[in-house]
């Protein structure tokens, strides 16, 4: 009997016990994570790969960097819903927007030593990963001052440049006299090429190839599927030398300050990781776009200068960068070094081999 009722006293406890843990369910819970919320601007469409998979993973690799601890709300505003492309550095850095991306390339003047790597000539990377590793280490290693009224999160790039047109480009000499859609420093290459630089927004640029008023584009691979530019142009050469555009993730100085500091640290802990796949995710869309235009009927064919052309083709972009270590020594800043660094450090990552990136 004294093993019974010790039995009973025993079972008694643990049914207590157990609706004790089942009517108190925060007694078992974990703690929920502490909502923070940003809102974060973007040069593209809510549909666009950037933000569709680039930012959103970027976020949750922080989360979890973070322990969990944090929920990162992030209200999106696709290009124009709150600033336009060319206004989102300077909207970040006022608090318009907590956060954003953008190319340096869209506000001439405002960085000048990272604008280096954007020059013809300079730091022609051979994939979107070569380049996202560059401007990484670019940075690093300089660390301008020109970044300094905003908080840098990491940076990448979007795919090298090929050049777009309706007849097989086999030769420098074949550019000659083309009008040719391009932004930026590269006006002054196709001018150095001999040809007739155009500018105008990327969506103008169908109805302009299919009425001649411009007879080439230089721009990443990924257009050819993403602006249907496959349907007015039947031939890419690859042209990094002439274009490469590169992009800054940043918050707002006074946004990041008020982040708790363990937040913070996750934050500068996947810069890396967040670099390394941005240009994973560049490279995989440049290969798409590449194998879409190839479906299509009647194909569409990449073509690769020789080298002899190639050689030709830095040779007469020599001087654009010696111009630009000039501006650069003009405006206080050691040129040459710069412009060689950016040289080397491209070249560097144009020999390593990348994993590609896995949806």
């Amino acid at each position: 009997m004294e093993k019974k009722a010790l039995y009973g006293l025993f079972m008694a406890a643990f049914i207590a016990f157990c609706f004790g843990v089942w009517t108190h369910p925060e007694a078992s819970a974990q703690p929920k994570p502490e909502k923070i919320s940003l809102g974060f601007v973007t040069p593209w469409p809510s549909t666009h790969f950037t933000q569709v998979d680039q930012a959103t993973r970027y976020f949750k690799m922080v989360e979890k960097a973070a322990g969990g601890k944090y929920l990162l709300d992030i209200k999106f505003f696709p290009v124009s819903t709150l600033l336009g492309g060319a206004e989102i550095y300077d909207g970040v850095v006022k608090g318009i927007a907590d956060a954003g991306t953008t190319s340096l390339g869209w506000t001439p003047g405002k960085f000048p030593v990272m604008l280096t790597l954007n020059q013809p000539g300079v730091a022609p990377p051979e994939s979107c990963d070569a380049a996202a590793h560059t401007i990484w280490e670019f940075y690093k290693k300089f660390r301008p001052k020109e970044f300094e009224d905003a908080k840098v999160l990491y940076c990448y790039a979007t795919g090298p440049g090929w050049l777009h047109t309706k007849k097989p480009i086999r030769t420098v000499a074949d550019m000659k006299g083309m009008k040719i859609r391009v932004t930026g420093p590269g006006v002054g290459a196709v001018k150095a090429l001999g040809g007739d630089p155009i500018a105008m927004v990327m969506g103008e640029v169908y109805i302009a190839a299919q009425k001649g008023i411009v007879d080439a584009l230089v721009s990443p691979a990924e257009t050819l599927e993403g602006w249907k530019h496959h349907e007015v142009f039947d031939f890419s050469t690859f042209v990094p030398h002439l274009y490469s555009e590169y992009f800054w993730t940043g918050m707002n100085l006074a946004k990041w300050k008020a982040l708790p500091k363990d937040l913070q640290d996750a934050f500068e802990a996947v810069s890396e990781e967040a670099m390394k796949e941005a240009g994973q995710i560049w490279q995989f869309m440049q290969k798409r776009g590449m194998d879409f235009a190839k479906k299509q009927t009647g194909g569409h064919e990449f073509l690769y200068l020789p080298e002899p052309e190639v050689a030709k083709l830095k040779k007469m972009l020599e001087p654009l960068g010696t111009e630009y270590a000039a501006t650069l020594k003009g405006r206080g800043f050691p040129g040459d070094e710069i412009v060689k660094e950016a040289g080397r450090i491209v070249e560097k990552y144009n020999k390593l081999k990348y994993e590609p990136w896995k949806p």
